[in-house]
């Protein structure tokens, strides 16, 4: 029985929670002040941070995993290795204005990463729906 797991959806999601996470990051700096005032100051905690982070990781994981296993390509993985590099470098290493940059970089090479899987899924014949 073939399990019917969307990956574009997966890639699409993945990619969008990805460019979040990097709007997320270049916009906290601005922001922290006037989010309590109206209403969402949780977004400029460490917890919304973490929640992104962890949900875009989780994704792209799962959906390049299913990628490659289908396609047999490593290239959004390779992807995927570098963007996780950046993210645990600004999480563990750098602080202030370079964290906030190193964030985003691994957040938008995540989304690239998720981007490419998907044009490997739609230029790989294994991925196409056979023709019945």
């Amino acid at each position: 029985m073939k399990r019917n797991f969307n990956h574009e959806l997966a890639d699409t999601t993945g990619a969008c929670l990805s460019v979040a996470c990097a709007i997320h990051c270049l916009a906290m700096p601005l922001l922290v002040a006037v989010l309590p005032l109206i209403g969402l100051g949780f977004l400029a905690t460490e917890r919304a941070e973490l929640v992104f982070i962890s949900g875009a990781i989780a994704l792209a994981i799962g959906s390049l995993a299913w990628g490659i296993r289908h396609h047999r390509r490593w290239r959004a993985l390779l992807i995927l290795i570098v963007a996780l590099a950046f993210i645990a470098t600004a999480r563990t290493v750098v602080e202030g204005s370079f964290e906030v940059v190193f964030y985003s970089i691994g957040a938008i090479l995540l989304a690239s990463a998720h981007l490419v899987n998907r044009y490997l899924c739609k230029t790989c014949p294994a991925c196409k729906p056979e023709d019945v």
